[in-house]
Parts: C-alpha cells; sequence; structure tokens
C-alpha cells in the first residue's frame, strides 16, 4: 500500500505539469465585476493586505492550496513554496498525507515545509474518504490524524472531500457512507482547527450548513474551473488500461460548482465561518473578487505548483505578479485593506447570477450590489 501512494504522488505531479487537466468549465470569475471607484482615496503603496485567520495574523489572503509531498522528488518542490510562505506571511498546505502515515520514511518530504517556514501558518492533510473503512482498509484511527499534524507542526488540518477525484482513480476508496460523523469527532479529538476542503468539485449551501454543525472551522470550497482531479486521474487510469474509470474521469470533468458561486452558497450555509476560495483563481484580479464576495482566504494549485517547479526566481515572479494585481483591483475599488475589499460593492451577472437566483440568493445579491449605499 505504502508503494502504491508513493508512486501515484509522483503521478499526480508528472500528470498535471505534462498534460491539460483543466475543467472545461470556467471558473466564472468574470461573472463578478466590482464596482469602479473614479476617486478611490487610496493610494497604492499604503494598501494593507494582511488578513485574520483561524487566530493568525497573514500578511497576504493567500493560501498556497494542499499540493503534494510523499515521495522524495517533490521534497524540493515543496522546500520552495514553504519558503516563499514564510517570507510573505502565507498559509501553505501540504499534500494528502496519507503516504508518510503508511511509510514513516516519506514525513521528511513534509516535515520539509515545517523546516523552511517556522513562522507560517501550515495546513495538515488527510482525506475524508480515509477516515472510514474501505474495501481493503480499515479507517484511519484517531492518533493517525494527530500524526499528520504533528508531522509539520500545522495550525490547523485540512480534511480534503474528494469523492470525485476517488470515483475516477482507479485505486480510488468508494465509500463514504459515515464520513459526516468521522469528520466531526476528529474535528473533536485531533488538537487543532479542522478545515473542510473541496478538491475541484465546490461546497454548496446545505454541505457547508452540515460541514459547520460537524465542527468544521474553516471551509475551502474547492470550487469547479480550475485543475479537473477527474481529468488527472483519467489519465492515470488510461495508462493503466482502466478504460471503465478513465472514461467515468472523462465524463465528469466538467461536474461541480463553480468556485464564485460555492464562496457564496458556503458563507450562507455557515455564517461566520471563514472561507477559503479555491478553485480557477489566475490572476490578482480573480483573488479580488473573491475576497469582495466574502472569501477570507484564496487558494491556489496548479499556479504554485507550476512555478515552484521551475525554481524560485520563477515561484517568485509569479507571486510578485499576482500581489501587483491584487493590490490595483483594491485600489479602483477603494479599497485600503482586506476588510474594506470585503465591504466593497460587488455586481454578479450571467451564469452566475442564473445559478445563485435559482437557488435562491437573489437577496444576497443585490445586498452585495448595494452595499456603501
Amino acid at each position: 500500500m505504502s508503494d502504491e501512494v508513493k508512486q501515484r504522488k509522483i503521478e499526480h505531479v508528472n500528470v498535471s505539469l505534462q498534460n491539460d487537466v483543466s475543467a472545461p468549465q470556467s471558473a466564472s470569475w468574470g461573472d463578478v465585476r466590482l464596482v469602479h471607484q473614479a476617486l478611490p482615496e487610496v493610494d497604492l503603496e499604503e494598501i494593507d493586505t494582511g488578513v485574520e485567520f483561524l487566530g493568525k495574523r497573514l500578511g497576504y489572503p493567500i493560501f498556497v492550496s494542499s499540493l503534494t509531498g510523499g515521495h522524495p522528488d517533490v521534497a524540493g518542490i515543496n522546500a520552495r513554496l514553504a519558503t516563499i510562505a514564510e517570507e510573505y506571511g502565507l498559509a501553505m498546505g501540504v499534500g494528502s498525507q496519507r503516504a508518510a502515515l503508511a511509510d514513516p520514511a516519506l514525513a521528511a518530504t513534509y516535515r520539509v515545509v515545517r523546516e523552511h517556514a517556522p513562522h507560517a501558518f501550515l495546513i495538515a492533510n488527510i482525506g475524508a474518504p480515509q477516515l472510514i473503512a474501505q474495501r481493503n482498509r480499515p479507517a484511519f484511527a484517531p492518533e493517525q490524524a494527530r500524526a499528520a499534524v504533528e508531522m509539520i507542526g500545522a495550525d490547523a488540518l485540512a480534511l480534503h472531500l474528494n469523492f470525485l477525484q476517488e470515483a475516477a482513480q482507479p485505486e480510488g476508496d468508494r465509500r463514504a457512507r459515515g464520513c459526516l460523523a468521522a469528520l466531526a469527532q476528529t474535528a473533536a479529538t485531533v488538537g487543532v482547527p479542522v478545515i473542510a476542503k473541496e478538491t475541484g468539485a465546490g461546497i454548496g449551501y446545505e454541505q457547508a450548513r452540515a460541514l459547520k454543525a460537524a465542527g468544521a472551522a474553516a471551509i475551502d470550497v474547492g470550487g469547479a474551473g480550475g485543475s479537473s482531479m477527474a481529468a488527472m486521474e483519467s489519465v492515470r487510469a488510461a495508462s493503466r488500461g482502466d478504460t471503465r474509470t478513465a472514461a467515468i474521469g472523462q465524463l465528469f470533468r466538467d461536474w461541480g460548482i463553480a468556485t464564485p458561486i460555492a464562496v457564496v452558497e458556503s458563507m450562507q450555509g455557515a455564517p461566520g465561518l471563514p472561507i477559503i476560495a479555491t478553485g480557477g483563481v489566475r490572476s490578482g484580479l480573480d483573488a479580488a473578487r473573491a475576497l469582495a464576495l466574502g472569501a477570507t482566504l484564496v487558494g491556489m494549485g496548479f499556479p504554485f505548483l507550476k512555478a515552484a517547479s521551475e525554481g524560485e526566481t520563477a515561484l517568485r515572479e509569479f507571486l510578485e505578479q499576482f500581489l501587483a494585481e491584487l493590490r490595483v483591483a483594491m485600489q479602483l475599488s477603494g479599497a485600503a485593506t482586506i476588510a474594506d475589499l470585503q465591504r466593497a460593492p460587488v455586481v454578479v451577472t450571467g451564469a452566475t447570477r442564473e445559478w445563485l437566483e435559482q437557488r435562491g440568493f437573489g437577496v444576497e445579491l443585490r445586498a452585495l450590489a448595494r452595499r456603501g449605499w
């Protein structure tokens, strides 16, 4: 089992970098329009991008999304990402730690993150499907969740809700019954805040409400519109001759709730919880749109992975460009702080508006547009 998981880790990275695994549907960020302020009364160089998240002050509202670990070849990527997270004050997650829980020799590929980011907000990661018994293996014990946290000195634990990925994975865990109760038990016993994290199919109102009731401290909506885990697993399935599973991955490549929609639905379903907008964020303007909708942090996976795979210079250039775009969007919205941006007026159009109105969120959309009146 440990060799299988270890091999899967390096395959995930290679498939992501060498193939088009984007979701066919757009994240629809263009449907979210910030209202231009012709006299913003905000100096660009004085903009404060700091934000509070689960009791810790971050320099920027950016989450280096849970990416990798579990294979010696990816340790360098994690080290580069951690160095940047430490320098800029970003939150950072590691990939699923299942590999290291099965083979402690792989723990160093995750532990390197804390070594390079001694003060950063780090998020451990295990899969929700592994919290219950599957056909070929028992459920993780509570001490394994705690071990994942201790492995990297994590400030929080992400439980990734990746059932679409598992359905498209040749060796996937298909059982789901009992996961919500197991999540609640983990949240009550693990000793750090638990973040419920989707991985590309989004979280809607009903699920956000259930997750809050179960004890989740934050929700990462992981919406559709960025990389498709179904598409990635379809490539792996095809390479093994598993045509049925590969076809499932391709069919459901377009499945899910677009990220802007998931942000609004999750905020309404879990009021008071921090929301992380991950999924199809590709620019600082996208980030500003997500924050204006009410997200606390904005997460990115593939853009960080691609830049980090090219080296520290490429990673730093990518992040600096992204942050410059975010600051300009804030100034043009009249926002000197992230809190100001979260109160800025927003007009939602197109398919995003149609979805949210059909789901009963028309009042919330009008309130977004009328902020500041």
